[in-house]
């Protein structure tokens, strides 16, 4: 895999011209004619075909869009499709689509969550979507797939050496830890830059109580308040292995447990939701969102979002990610430079098969990211001195699900910059993450696969997850944990899955040797 180790400037990116690549059926992207509008995807350009008709689960990360809205009719125009998209809480789409996988009534296309999720993974195994293997072929046919393949990360979402989805790119710096930095100066207190003075500020954030409410150090929910950024710190990302050579899962490793102690010191300290247990990701994240709260994880482009939504509220908020350096390392956890891919109903006829893959490399263009991310010039944004600038219009329509549904390109500053912050801010957030690739860490479990894990890990999970929990509330003690950990670890069946990650470690590293 080739990795990205400087960050692109975003003035690049807005420097492109808004052009856009079309597609037709079983037929390689076309170029603009001479007017500069794209030939109709799926359609060989003719202007007197219907639009292609696509029903889709997806995941939804902002209100629900209106399909009929600026946006939307352009894409159909440029696309030629028409999507029918069930849209999902992003908080319940992974508990939906496993209903739709246990009755077998899927949409044609689905946002995939990752083949490290057992119900998943053994969807795939068990042919609910079609191999893409043999039509991909040489990717002759897709050269914009082509690029994506140059950069293995098809490799990386190979299962039993097949290839099942189309990979939607993204930069692979992505989570963060926000933090009210307005609070911090109001206080003088200054920006904590290890995970102990993360924990010594909370408390006095806490006791200070800056928004007269009651105020939360770290917000979060479930097991999942242990944000990935903090795992990277605590060594948890790094290869574990027991006496058999077998590789350990990460959420089975001592790391793990030193995390969860951390957790449980915070909880000690009144610095986390009382009710975090039973909380779900939409009212965590809003207590962050409004006030309420001092720091919460999520993604780096979203500093400016949760400044904008407390400025509502106190107009001097201003929100920015924290660089923590733990233990084993810094909070930083780095993505691959793709997200879960697309997948194809098994139930879907050959020839729309391939109708889909001609719209969905019509979509991997640089262009069409632009177009996804920006809207439509003159009615979602105005270049104002060499740089965007968002209308209302924009600011309404051109929202996460705008650039979702489709093949985006790679960008290393995707999820870095705001589309709705002012130039300077995405100038500032560059430099401030100019070096996380660099100290960040990859979860090499986001692409290393075990079937046994698969199959037996559900039989423990919910049981895990409750001594997790009740670790980090003080309800058992944390030798009780390590002890119940220790003991899962050495079950001959899931020492036979580290095992199978040992096999798979070792094959995907002979295989990128070879590239």
């Amino acid at each position: 895999m080739q990795m990205h180790n400087k960050t692109n400037s975003v003035f690049l990116l807005l420097a492109l011209a808004l052009v856009t690549a079309g597609c037709s059926a079983g037929e390689a992207p076309k170029t603009p004619d001479a007017s500069g509008k794209p030939a109709a995807a799926g359609t060989g350009g003719a202007e007197n075909k219907a639009p292609l008709k696509i029903t889709m689960a997806w995941p939804l990360y902002n209100e629900l869009p209106d399909m009929k809205n600026a946006f939307w009719t352009e894409f159909k125009k440029r696309t030629n499709v028409d999507l029918d998209i069930q849209w999902i809480p992003s908080g319940n789409y992974n508990q939906k689509l496993e209903l739709m996988l246990a009755t077998g009534d899927i949409p044609e296309v689905i946002a995939g969550i990752g083949t490290n999720v057992p119900t998943f993974y053994k969807a795939i195994e068990n042919g609910m979507f079609w191999d893409l293997t043999p039509l991909l072929g040489d990717f002759s046919k897709y050269p914009n797939f082509k690029k994506n393949a140059e950069t293995g990360v098809y490799d990386y979402n190979k299962v039993n050496g097949k290839i099942y989805s189309i990979p939607r790119m993204r930069s692979q710096i992505h989570s963060s830890i926000h933090m009210r930095k307005d609070w911090l100066d109001k206080l003088g207190i200054p920006a904590p830059k290890t995970l102990d003075e993360f924990r010594e500020t909370l408390k006095k954030l806490v006791k200070a109580n800056p928004n007269g409410q009651g105020t939360i150090g770290y917000s979060g929910y479930g097991v999942s308040i242990m944000d990935d950024s903090f795992k990277p710190a605590f060594g948890i990302y790094d290869p574990t292995y027991d006496k058999d050579g077998g590789l350990i899962r990460d959420i089975l490793t001592p790391q793990y447990a030193d995390m969860v102690e951390y957790f449980r010191g915070l909880y000690a300290d009144g610095s986390l939701p009382k009710e975090f247990a039973t909380m779900k990701e939409k009212q965590a994240e809003d207590l962050f969102a409004a006030g309420k709260a001092a720091s919460y994880g999520r993604v780096v482009s979203r500093d400016w979002q949760y400044t904008e939504t407390n400025r509502k509220i106190d107009p001097n908020a201003y929100v920015r990610s924290l660089k923590l350096k733990g233990p084993k390392g810094y909070a930083i956890n780095l993505r691959q430079n793709f997200a879960p891919g697309l997948y194809i109903s098994k139930k879907v006829p050959e020839a729309k098969v391939k109708q889909i893959l001609d719209y969905l490399e019509s979509t991997a263009t640089k262009e069409f990211l632009k177009f996804g991310e920006y809207g439509i010039e003159g009615v979602h944004y105005n270049m104002v001195n060499g740089y965007p600038k968002m209308t209302e219009q924009g600011f309404k329509e051109m929202v996460i699900s705008s650039y979702d549904t489709f093949v985006v390109t790679y960008d290393s500053g995707f999820k870095i910059r705001n589309v709705n912050a002012p130039p300077e801010y995405n100038k500032e957030t560059e430099e401030m993450v100019k070096d996380y690739l660099e100290i960040g860490k990859v979860n090499p479990f986001s692409w290393l696969l075990s079937t046994t894990f698969s199959d037996v890990w559900p039989k423990y999970s919910d049981e895990y997850e409750s001594k997790t929990v009740q670790a980090i509330i003080g309800s058992i003690p944390m030798e009780q944990f390590r002890s119940y950990q220790a003991e899962l670890v050495n079950k001959p069946e899931l020492k036979k899955a580290f095992q199978e990650y040992a096999k798979a470690e070792k094959e995907f590293k002979a295989g990128q040797s070879k590239k």
